[in-house]
């Protein structure tokens, strides 16, 4: 990965960020779904100007590693990916709404942890590789 610049800097800033579903409910059962899902979340990233490394879609939580410019904080990344990929799913995916009728399909919360000298990317996505579910 090559050091981004915008007008005003140059950075090259990684975040490993996860969230469940809300009820930690296994909703994304079907691999299809599951590639579907990521696949949506890496076209939001680019849409703000971000850039996801690693994706993997489980059942009942998501794993990223993420990089965003410096004009955007790291709560707001999360919120960004979090609450548009809400409503396109909910509107791709009518069978969500009798599943989660209250209108949100992540957690409130979420885990995010930087990358750098000591962690490094490589060895989150081995993390994240662990974590993957065997279907």
């Amino acid at each position: 990965m090559a050091i981004k610049r915008t007008s005003h800097a140059r950075y090259e800033i990684w975040y490993h960020i996860a969230w469940s579903t809300k009820y930690r409910k296994a909703v994304w059962t079907n691999e299809q779904t599951r590639k579907a899902v990521g696949k949506l979340l890496r076209k939001i990233a680019a849409h703000y100007d971000m850039e996801i490394d690693t994706v993997e879609v489980l059942s009942d939580h998501v794993h990223l590693i993420v990089s965003a410019p410096p004009r955007i904080a790291p709560y707001r990344a999360v919120q960004i990916l979090k609450s548009v990929s809400t409503r396109a799913l909910f509107k791709h995916y009518r069978w969500l709404r009798s599943m989660y009728w209250g209108g949100e399909v992540w957690v409130a919360g979420y885990f995010i942890r930087s990358i750098g000298q000591y962690l490094t990317k490589e060895r989150i996505q081995e993390y994240i590789k662990e974590q993957s579910e065997e279907l």
